[in-house]
């Protein structure tokens, strides 16, 4: 199992980096289209503004489950870093269920939301309005996959992302 799970982290880490820095040329392409095409044309095009919008939804929500992957998460530390190691450990493993359970919830609202932005378009591309959501639902399924995986592991007394809590020593 531990092959699948290592297989599905590289992988998916892979698939992220890739679809987010597609995402980044796509608005970066849209974005100087429309600046050379006012600039030179005196012509914007309505199409550019969505498109940019689309990609920074990929590039927001999706490439955040690299924060997941490399546990870059924004924490204090100084009062775990004042507990045992096993206080330290254990904050690790709560912290951990707690960001599989809401990333599971914003999973399910996502999903419920997709479903509800099925029935409209966009105004200028007439694309689905879910496609502004499906993003944020992919991202927070790797996250959830990828901290169920550092949970198991964790369980199991390996060595995953966020076990090394800086010691702090009090003064």
């Amino acid at each position: 199992m531990d092959a699948i799970f290592s297989l599905y982290l590289k992988l998916s880490e892979m698939a992220v980096k890739a679809v987010s820095m597609l995402a980044i040329v796509v608005m970066i392409a849209a974005g100087g289209i429309e600046i050379v095409s006012r600039s030179f044309l005196h012509v914007s095009y309505p199409w550019t503004q969505e498109v940019s919008l689309l990609a920074a939804m990929w590039v927001y929500f999706f490439a955040y489950a690299l924060v997941a992957k490399n546990h870059s998460y924004i924490r204090v530390e100084i009062l775990v870093g004042l507990l045992p190691d096993a206080g330290q450990r254990l904050v690790v493993l709560l912290s951990r269920i707690f960001v599989v359970l809401f990333y599971l919830l914003v999973v399910w609202l996502g999903r419920q939301t997709i479903g509800l932005l099925s029935a409209f378009r966009t105004d200028v591309l007439e694309l689905p309005d879910y496609l502004y959501v499906v993003p944020l639902v992919l991202g927070a399924a790797d996250i959830v996959l990828t901290e169920t995986i550092y949970l198991i592991w964790q369980l199991q007394g390996r060595d995953v992302p966020g076990l090394h809590v800086s010691r702090v020593t009090p003064v």
